[in-house]
């Protein structure tokens, strides 16, 4: 008979996995031993991590309004159902790993993920180096009554998780179930180690998936078991014996079947000795058919007969008919043009595979260009275009990638920018190291302002005001040259530096993206582009420009 299956896992995973089980004509009850809730989180600033790393789908499902701040960082998924969840939601999944979530890291990091944002649970494993956990949702424990504790006896229980292995033997041992009658599917070692020992039958996933524990629950739940220890044993009720007091019959000796076997071929022998003599048809059949054999081997023998040419009249081959020469020379022509023109179409065809080739390159190119650029204009780390910048454009143009993907590890905005010129605005428009009658001079001659017509004013305000403006059109550059003329441009040697790096890498990337245009993007090449030391005029200062120092 087959045994009733039981699921554990928590919502809206439970009712998956017993539907999957109900398609296969299995019985399922379902005992959510978990309830998963949204906790209350505070997002921190997403600047500071290359990576969202996400272990489970609950974080999706209950992170809130907060994953909005995240979209934009590429996604560590640990299962294909995490990243399906994550895709779904709008975010772009950058690695999918296994259901081991330090495998997963590793290979998040040698990728260039080297700050990941963890989006977890509240019981969870301990956190790896160079991962910030934050906890955004909660198990909460489902209470459990003793009788159906004890229903799980004669059953196949499914655990996913090693939190619901320990909390199910908590339970079977609670609830005084006798655990020899419960059979275990894990889905794996680890969580079938964690419920212990004791059970009727533990089975192991042969993957880390619900799809592999459904297939083993099935293979558990079908089979019978067979001289169970708490029965007894039933072997023998299941044995085909009849006892019975009349002696079994006994056929003949095996002697008696040979000897007459040999009568009857000896019989047959001398029949067929007697038709050979007796019966015309026979003997004539026979040479006529032996004669006829004779007479093809002579001919062939005596005309260099071939089987496969037909015979005349008299039994001799039939010649082959003449060869026409122009039919053939026909035939030669039409095959040589259809030649030509499957290699001209071939010719063809190989240039057009080309020109798609370079044409998607360009685009792959340009991609990663625009994408780069995107990244910076936010003030994000590259994270994993770092490495595709080094590898299509590293030969190509070795030095605009390497400055852009040095500055990209400083970014600076414009945002940083117009933060940083309005907390230095009272130091930059007034001069520094005067005395106060110097100081009543410069207050006295700016009362006064000769300047030819058309000329903007060389007041210190009205230069602030222009840089003001030239920041938000994005002129970074004519902006920094109106500060150098300022009174206090002495005091703004950060606010320089920080605009001189952001000129620096849009330059640059004004570079790769006249690279990635005309075509010169490569293919991925397997040796990277090694960055040298940084050169001196994109080295940041100790403070960003956002603090305006």
């Amino acid at each position: 008979m087959t045994r009733m299956v039981v699921v554990l896992r928590p919502e809206p995973g439970n009712t998956r996995t017993a539907t999957a089980l109900r398609t296969l004509g299995l019985e399922v009850q379902q005992v959510p031993l978990f309830a998963v809730v949204p906790v209350y989180w505070t997002p921190p600033n997403p600047t500071g991590f290359d990576g969202l790393l996400l272990t489970s789908a609950n974080a999706v499902r209950h992170g809130g309004t907060g994953l909005d701040l995240f979209k934009r960082l590429p996604v560590v998924a640990v299962g294909a159902s995490t990243a399906a969840a994550a895709s779904e939601a709008g975010f772009a999944v950058a690695v999918t790993g296994g259901e081991n979530a330090r495998a997963v890291v590793a290979e998040a990091r040698d990728r260039g993920f080297a700050r990941l944002l963890h989006l977890a649970g509240r019981d969870r494993a301990p956190t790896e180096d160079g991962v910030e956990a934050v906890t955004v949702y909660a198990s909460d424990a489902v209470p459990v009554s003793a009788d159906v504790a004890r229903s799980f006896e004669d059953t196949v229980v499914l655990v996913h998780s090693a939190r619901a292995a320990t909390r199910l033997a908590e339970l079977a041992d609670g609830a005084g179930a006798d655990r020899s009658r419960i059979a275990l599917v894990a889905i794996s070692q680890a969580v079938g180690d964690a419920a212990g020992t004791g059970w009727g039958a533990v089975s192991i996933a042969p993957e880390p998936s619900d799809s592999a524990v459904v297939a083993t629950a099935a293979a558990s739940a079908n089979t019978r078991t067979i001289d169970h220890p708490a029965r007894g044993g039933d072997k023998h009720a299941m044995s085909d014996y009849v006892p019975t007091d009349r002696p079994r019959a006994r056929g003949p000796k095996m002697g008696v079947i040979l000897v007459l076997v040999g009568l009857a071929f000896v019989a047959g022998l001398g029949l067929m000795a007697y038709a050979a003599k007796t019966v015309p048809w026979f003997g004539f059949t026979h040479s006529t058919a032996g004669s006829t054999t004779a007479q093809q081997k002579a001919s062939s023998s005596a005309t260099g007969y071939i089987p496969s040419q037909p015979l005349g009249p008299d039994g001799q081959p039939q010649a082959a008919a003449p060869v026409d020469t122009a039919v053939l020379a026909t035939r030669e022509a039409t095959l040589a043009a259809q030649l030509t023109a499957l290699e001209a179409r071939t010719a063809a065809i190989t240039t057009d595979a080309s020109a798609a080739g370079g044409q998607a390159t360009r685009a792959e190119g340009l991609m990663v260009a625009f994408a780069a650029r995107r990244a910076l204009d936010r003030g994000v780390g590259l994270g994993y275009l770092e490495e595709q910048l080094r590898l299509r454009f590293g030969q190509a143009q070795p030095r605009a990638t390497m400055l852009l993907i040095q500055a990209a590890r400083q970014p600076v905005t414009l945002e940083d920018l117009r933060q940083g010129l309005d907390t230095i605005a009272p130091d930059i428009t007034t001069s520094t190291g005067e005395g106060w009658l110097d100081t009543i001079q410069h207050q006295i001659d700016s009362l006064v302002v000769l300047r030819k017509a058309g000329t903007p004013s060389p007041m210190p305000a009205d230069r602030l005001a222009r840089v003001r403006r030239l920041l938000e059109a994005g002129q970074v550059e004519a902006a920094r040259a109106e500060v150098a003329r300022l009174p206090g441009a002495a005091q703004a040697g950060n606010w320089m530096d920080a605009a001189r790096r952001y000129v620096t890498a849009r330059q640059a990337l004004d570079v790769i993206e006249n690279t990635a245009l005309i075509g010169q993007a490569g293919q991925p090449q397997p040796a990277p582009v090694v960055i040298p030391t940084p050169v001196p005029e994109i080295i940041a200062p100790e403070t960003s420009a956002a603090d305006g120092v």
